[in-house]
């Protein structure tokens, strides 16, 4: 599937969020033998740092300076060279509780981030309180910085510009049964086009990506317990309950009585 932005995804929740600011005189080294203990975010505020992530047939190398953001998921065997005199850095570092990563995020990487200086410096400022009362100001940047991250990487192609009025219809309006001519007249396209090139930039159909928005929803509320799978269906806009269990089953791979 392409990176089209999809408000159903990424469905996990953090943890044991902490931050650190760290000094390193030129040449220090530092070596993950056994992985990084918790996810973690590592911006760079001053200097520059060569980061070495060995793989089963090469190194792999990353190469962050002033302002550079670098992602390194939990478990990451890496070493950290620190480059320049008093390098200093800021880590954002964070368990999951539930759920997992989205794939943009599963290796590590540099992100190309707008206003990422304000979005860390809010983690590092001058609080009032003890830092153990801290929990919820951290939970509320962290969820703010990765909401920014899915923001910017899910953006549009200038390409795909013209798909957008559709691409809004179907998040606002995922249980409404139009066709497919519709979202083209929205997108003042002929319905060959529109089709061509929705599904080039989303990789399934417009009936698709609005019925695989319904499945999450009837997932969701299986899961709270306060629907059966008859409700569900019916409250995620599906009027067919047989085409429900089979959409289902084919996209999570067992039927939705599992989640109830």
């Amino acid at each position: 599937m392409k990176n089209f932005y999809n408000p159903q995804a990424p469905m996990f929740l953090v943890s044991n969020i902490d931050v650190q600011s760290v000094s390193r005189p030129k040449n220090y080294k530092n070596f993950f033998r056994s992985g990084r203990e918790k996810n973690g975010f590592i911006y760079i505020k001053q200097g520059k740092i060569l980061f070495e992530i060995p793989s089963d047939d090469h190194i792999s190398q990353l190469q962050a300076e002033k302002n550079d953001l670098l992602f390194v998921p939990k478990g990451t065997i890496y070493s950290s060279l620190f480059q320049a005199d008093e390098t200093q850095i800021e880590i954002v570092q964070f368990d999951l509780a539930s759920g997992q990563l989205p794939d943009y995020l599963s290796g590590p990487q540099k992100l190309d981030l707008p206003h990422t200086k304000e979005l860390i410096d809010a983690f590092f400022q001058n609080l009032d309180t003890p830092l153990p009362n801290h929990s919820f100001y951290y939970l509320s940047r962290l969820y703010e910085l990765l909401w920014k991250i899915d923001e910017f990487h899910f953006k549009i192609p200038h390409k795909y510009n013209k798909l957008r009025a559709a691409l809004t219809d179907i998040i606002k309006n995922p249980f409404e049964n139009q066709k497919v001519s519709y979202y083209a007249e929205l997108c003042h396209m002929s319905e060959p086009n529109f089709r061509r090139l929705f599904r080039e930039y989303v990789g399934m159909s417009p009936i698709d990506y609005r019925n695989d928005i319904r499945l999450t929803s009837a997932r969701n509320k299986l899961q709270s317990g306060e629907y059966n799978v008859s409700e569900a269906a019916y409250e995620s806009g599906f009027t067919n309950l047989s085409f429900f269990i089979r959409l289902y089953k084919k996209k999570y791979g067992y039927t939705p009585k599992k989640d109830q």
